[in-house]
């Protein structure tokens, strides 16, 4: 938009509206009544109506319209040329299609000064804001909109405060046009004489590309002082932001110029390096990287890496950011154990001892070590071992890990993987990666400080898979003996040598490891501790450990024999020892305020003191039924914290081939439970029931307790001897226990967790044990100790069980 200023002498040529000598500008009083200012042009009844959508006309301001109506350009061009009279009125910014609502109720009385054909279809009409009016109506006629205006007075005050106040409306409005390009500089004079408030108002307003709502609030406004605080308090406003623009711009100017002037006196200082023979940063760090290199001793891949990655750092400026990518590279490659490495302690008694010291009983992985040993003692080469211990939490699987290394006389390193989803946390990042770094096998390996630790990757069944890569399929190559030997890091893009590292890893179960991954560990497995060695270690390793970290001595504290006993079997249930360093824990605390208030000496803790300490038992582990009959039938189970024993019980009632399961039983367990029924039912006769028992029956199998998920196969020939039991109504001996799958056929299969069993058995006071045949590999393995006091019996068929059971 912009407004056409003109000489007096044009003015009065034109016919401009002026302000009469009481400082207001001259209207009709009335409809119909001549203008003072305006010789021979009145207002008339009714003024054809201009829509006008991106633009605000003011009163004494022009604006060229380009006007496509033909209805209401042949209405203007009929009107005598600068004295025909026009409605010129804003449309609201929410009106699609224009109605008589789409209007605002102020706007003004324009004169027509020129029209001028542009195209075919419609003109450009130069109108000149001569009058503030108001909408009485608007009518409508063949398409043509009609106002009936009304008297609109702008009270023009002039006094001192008006002055001030235009004053500053004309310095903001100087500044804005100064600092905006698309405003001509001549307005600055025009501006200059303008004496009148609503004048300055008006053509300052006109210039500004204030919002469409904003100028018809302004022209809606009565008093020109009002007015003037509006339109000074917008200028105030972009005026601020215009020089917060200013300063944002300057300072991005500055940085610019300070960054050009710091390379160009770098670039200086290098060439007065050069003709002074002295060496610029970049090869100065070079020369010493290179010396670095001889005393690393690198691969030969390795040094060819290092060395393009020299000369591409002596052409990088040091400040630049490609050249600190360039330098974290090369230190991670120096930082690296190439060719560090420990010697190994194969001293087998000394490992020994070592190893007995740290740990109670675990013969088969003390074993497992001394074998490794001598080995490496027969043949110094050998390839590193890669051993999984799998178990029970808390039965010392990572502190195991420890005291390898210390037999060993290797670093210790260890690496938690449970929860780890991204692949490159095991092999890397690429370095096109901003904060690119290698994995966390290299990062280990450059911890430990040596190529030939003992690297543990705890928790390897708890790793996961997503969009950012499978971490169990990156595993594959670090733990093959056959493949690690040129283990490839993304962020290194150099092979390493992992062949010499002792990786252990430790698992809870080993359902959830990939079964290639499974395939390259040689699988340990750790079963539960028996009351015993739970006695034992707490006496050896326990009673010091927690003494100690609450400011006791055993000196000061003893417990009895069968104080330990009763803490493990009534306050603790599990195969690890955790729970029951927490035990001990809890009564050292005890002892340790009682001490602290001196009100004890030493202390017995003695049987009948243990409520006083841990309150009343906690656990409560299945035994021997009191109340026994037809139908109930003891079996083992094993779980994730060692073996329990499992009580089956079956009932029947009235009814017709119904077969009820309950006590949260998996898929496997409930297939097993249709197999004992059906072999059952083809037996009937030769167990002397009746084979058409089914069809009269229904029966119910529940496994207590039956908020613990159960699942497993191992239940099948306790489910069938409740079934015979139940159909018989004979009791199965009460001091019988079983385990083992079966089939169709009758035959018993064979089991897992056997040890865990058996122990489960013995502290519930079991005296007989009927397990698989084919498990008789697995019973030998176990200790006499463990043994002592249980008779085992080994099937091979259905017939043997029941024949046992019974």
């Amino acid at each position: 938009m912009a407004s056409l200023f003109r000489s007096k002498k044009e003015k009065e040529e034109n016919n401009q509206i002026k302000p009469n000598s009481g400082g207001q500008v001259a209207i009709a009083d009335d409809k119909g009544v001549q203008l003072p200012l305006l010789p021979g042009i009145k207002i008339p009844d009714k003024l054809p109506l201009l829509p006008l959508r991106d633009q605000v006309l003011y009163p004494g301001t022009v604006v060229p319209i380009f006007i496509d109506d033909l209805k209401l350009l042949n209405i203007i061009s009929s009107y005598q040329m600068n004295q025909g009279l026009i409605a010129t009125i804003l449309v609201k910014s929410d009106t699609t299609k224009i109605t008589k609502e789409s209007f605002y109720s102020v706007g003004s009385a324009s004169l027509v000064n020129r029209l001028m054909p542009v195209s075919q279809s419609g003109v450009m009409a130069v109108l000149q804001g001569a009058i503030k009016i108001g909408v009485a109506e608007i009518l409508e006629e063949n398409g043509i909109f009609w106002v009936v205006p009304k008297v609109q007075t702008e009270e023009e005050v002039q006094n001192e405060e008006t002055a001030a106040l235009m004053k500053t409306t004309l310095t903001l409005g100087q500044k804005v046009i100064t600092s905006t390009p698309y405003l001509p500089k001549e307005l600055l004079m025009v501006l200059e004489e303008i004496k009148e408030p609503l004048r300055l108002v008006y053509n300052i307003a006109s210039v500004l590309r204030m919002d469409l709502k904003e100028k018809q609030a302004l022209l809606e406004l009565a008093s020109s002082f009002e007015k003037l605080k509006k339109l000074s308090a917008f200028l105030s406003k972009e005026v601020q932001m215009m020089e917060l623009g200013g300063k944002i711009t300057q300072g991005a100017q500055d940085e610019m110029a300070k960054f050009s002037r710091e390379v160009y006196l770098r670039e200086q200082l290098k060439k007065i390096k050069k003709e002074l023979g002295e060496k610029n940063d970049g090869e100065q760090e070079a020369q010493e990287y290179r010396k670095k290199m001889k005393e690393a001793g690198l691969p030969e891949e390795a040094q060819k890496e290092v060395q393009k990655e020299l000369e591409h750092l002596e052409k990088t400026p040091s400040w630049s950011p490609d050249s600190q990518v360039v330098r974290s590279y090369l230190d991670w490659i120096f930082n690296l154990p190439w060719n560090n490495e420990t010697k190994d302690d194969l001293d087998l008694a000394k490992a020994k001892e070592t190893l007995n010291k740290d740990h109670y009983g675990l013969l088969d992985i003390k074993e497992r070590i001394l074998e490794y040993l001598a080995v490496r003692k027969l043949k110094a080469d050998a390839k590193g071992s890669i051993l999984c211990f799998v178990g029970p939490p808390g039965v010392g699987k990572t502190s195991l890990g420890q005291s390898i290394a210390l037999a060993l006389g290797r670093k210790f390193v260890r690496m938690s993987l449970g929860g780890v989803h991204d692949e490159a946390e095991i092999r890397g990042h690429r370095r096109t990666y901003i904060g690119a770094m290698p994995g966390r096998v290299i990062q280990s390996i450059k911890r430990a400080g040596s190529r030939n630790p003992v690297m543990m990757l705890d928790e390897i069944d708890k790793v996961g898979a997503d969009f950012r890569g499978d971490v169990s399929s990156a595993l594959l190559e670090v733990l093959d003996s056959e493949q690690n030997k040129n283990f490839r890091d993304h962020y290194l893009d150099l092979d390493f040598d992992l062949s010499k590292v002792f990786f252990i890893t430790t698992a809870n179960v080993l359902d959830t490891i990939q079964p290639a991954l499974r395939d390259r560990m040689e699988i340990i497995k750790l079963a539960g501790y028996t009351l015993e060695e739970k006695m034992e270690i707490a006496k050896r390793h326990l009673l010091s450990k927690v003494m100690s970290e609450n400011g006791l001595t055993q000196d000061l504290v003893e417990f009895e024999k069968g104080a330990l006993a009763k803490i493990i079997s009534n306050y603790t249930w599990e195969a690890g020892i955790r729970n029951l360093e927490r035990q001990l824990s809890k009564i050292s605390r005890k002892i340790a305020h009682k001490m602290a208030l001196r009100k004890t000496g030493k202390v017995i803790i003695r049987e009948r003191d243990l409520e006083k300490y841990l309150g009343p038992k906690k656990v409560f582990l299945e035994t021997k039924r009191d109340v026994w009959g037809p139908g109930v039938v003891t079996g083992l189970a094993w779980t994730a914290a060692g073996g329990v024993i499992q009580f089956v019980e079956v009932t029947a009632m009235p009814g017709k081939k119904g077969f009820a399961l309950t006590g949260q039983m998996g898929e496997v367990m409930k297939e097993s439970a249709q197999t004992a029924l059906s072999l059952v039912r083809t037996r009937a006769e030769s167990l002397k029931i009746d084979k058409n028992f089914f069809e009269k029956m229904d029966l119910h199998i529940h496994v207590p307790e039956g908020a613990v998920q159960k699942d497993g196969p191992s239940a099948g020939v306790t489910m069938v001897c409740a079934l015979v039991s139940l159909l018989t109504k004979k009791a199965v001996r009460q001091d019988v226990a079983m385990t083992g799958e079966v089939t169709l056929s009758g035959l018993v299969l064979p089991i897992g967790g056997l040890k865990e069993k058996i122990l489960a058995a013995k502290r519930a006071g079991i005296k007989t044990i009927i397990i698989p045949k084919k498990n008789e590999g697995d019973l030998k393995e176990i200790d006499e100790p463990l043994k002592k006091g249980l008779k085992f019996v080994l099937v091979g068929s259905i017939d043997q069980v029941l024949k046992e059971a019974f």
